[in-house]
This record gives C-alpha cells, structure tokens and sequence, in this order.
C-alpha cells in the first residue's frame, strides 16, 4: 500500500479555474487521511501544459486533477494512462508514483458509486442518457463497461449522438446501444424501457441562459425509473422538480461531484477510504461555508 509523506502537494488545473470546487471537495478528505496536505488551483493554459508537468516533476507534487480544457489533452504528456482513460481520451485525475505520472478517469465511476452508494443498480439495467458531449461520452462508456444491459443516447444534434455510440462500439462489441435526437419518437420509445434517465446536457443548469422548454417527455418514463441529473447548482433541477411531481426517484449532480472526487482521493492516498463517511463530511463542509446551497 502506498504511503502519503507529510506536505504532499496536490492541485487542480484549468482554465478558467477561479471558480473551482475542488480545493473544498479534496481538503477534507485528504486531511483526515494524511499529514498538512495542502491542494492549490492553477491557472494553465494549453501552451503552458509542458511547463506544469515539468513543474509537476521538480516540485514533486503528490498528484492533480484536471478541468476543462485539458482533459482531453493531458494524456499525451503523462508517462501512463489507464485503460479506460485511455479508451475514452479523457483524463481528470493524475498520480506521481515515483516520478512516474499516470492519469486516470474518475468521473463516470463517481457518478455510477454515487448510485450505487443510494441503493440505485445499474448492472443489466436499461438506461438513456440526454446529451452528447463529453460528460454523455464518459457516463455511457463507463455504463457499457459495467455491463448496463443497453444504453440509448439521444442529443439535439444527433450526429453526436451517433459518435458517442461509435466510438463505444470501436472499444465493446455486441454491446447494446442505439442513438437518436432529443425527444424524438426513438427517444419517447426508449424511455418506456428505461430503468434510469441520466441528464448529461447543461439545460437546467444556473447561470445557463438556455433551459427546457418541454419536460413532458418524462411522462413516458415507468413508474420504477430513477431520474438523475449531473448538474449540482441549483440542487433540485426544473427536471428533477418535474420528475418527482411524477413520483420518480432522483438523484441531484451534488453526489457525482464528490464521488468523482472521492475515487480521485483513493488514487492519492493510495487506499480505500470510507466513501459514505467522506461524502457526508464534505457535503457538511460545503454547505456550511456556503459553497453550495442547502435545502435541509
């Protein structure tokens, strides 16, 4: 098992990156397990991506995560990148072992802990996921890889759509899919079957100046369908508020944004750790300074 040396230097890059979350999401977990860490957001700009990973190196920090606009292209400068990383071109989290940088994926895997952590099982499940982009991509993969028993990807640009279900295919053979456009009459079909929604498009998102015009589609859904959203401000989306009105079962972005950083978190510490312990204490944490909004 690894062992964490006390000071361990950790960060998150991006840009922009002022707004961040993740020094708030990592500290308190990061403290409980090791001695004065300490987790810094950097500023860098694609240009400046040899320059951090050099940084990285001299200065010897611990391990970082990774934000928009460098997932995609963080892994060309790492020494390793794990599998299903490597399959979706998508890194968010990157340990030093040893001067030996390795990056990983752990934002589909905290979406689906955070269910599973609920009671929710997706194994041999039915699900459709709105949106194409890079969320949609990770959440899908991740969800063929578990065995999901098929997963429908419906976007408003429906080429989209269609290359997520590509690129899946060029990775998992025989696995089910299908694509289609957002509500649609493939997509009204789909969710007839569906066990879990998952919305992966920013509609419903504060600060977003488009958002749904038409959540009737969530009539088509069965009565046992769980309906997520991956969007965590505000808490309760306008199409969660809709799905409970139906009597769904929901699950906000809230817990996919720690879990994700949960997962990171066993990557650096190099253990396991208590997931449910650490997101209650986190979420204490970040509603009592505010970070977010708390409904309780």
């Amino acid at each position: 098992m690894h062992q964490l040396p006390p000071d361990s230097k950790f960060a998150v890059i991006g840009n922009p990156i002022a707004q961040s979350l993740s020094p708030a999401i990592h500290l308190p977990v990061l403290r409980h397990y090791a001695q004065n860490p300490s987790y810094e957001r950097a500023f860098v700009s694609r240009e400046d991506l040899p320059r951090w990973i050099e940084r990285v190196r001299t200065e010897g920090y611990a391990g970082f995560n990774v934000t928009m606009p460098h997932k995609m292209d963080i892994g060309q400068h790492l020494d390793e990148v794990v599998m299903e990383a490597d399959m979706l071109g998508s890194v968010n989290t990157v340990i030093n072992r040893n001067g030996k940088l390795i990056g990983y994926s752990t934002d589909a895997l905290g979406f689906f802990t955070a269910l599973r952590e609920a009671g929710i099982e997706y194994d041999d499940r039915r699900i459709v996921i709105l949106g194409a982009g890079g969320a949609a991509r990770v959440l899908a993969h991740r969800a063929i890889l578990d065995r999901a028993a098929r997963v429908d990807v419906f976007a408003r640009r429906d080429k989209q759509a269609h290359e997520v279900v590509t690129s899946i295919r060029s990775h998992v053979r025989n696995a089910g899919l299908s694509w289609g456009k957002l509500d649609s009459l493939a997509m009204h079909r789909s969710l007839t079957r569906a066990d879990i929604l998952i919305n992966a498009t920013p509609l419903g998102m504060a600060g977003v100046e488009e958002q749904w015009e038409d959540l009737s589609f969530l009539a088509h859904l069965p009565n046992h369908a769980v309906v997520c959203d991956i969007i965590h401000t505000p808490r309760k989306t306008a199409l969660l508020e809709k799905a409970e009105q139906l009597g769904h079962r929901t699950q906000n972005g809230v817990d996919m944004l720690i879990y994700q950083a949960l997962v990171a978190d066993t990557l650096f510490l190099g253990r396991n750790i208590d997931y449910p312990a650490m997101a209650k204490l986190v979420k204490r944490e970040l509603y009592a300074s505010g970070v977010l909004e708390s409904t309780e």
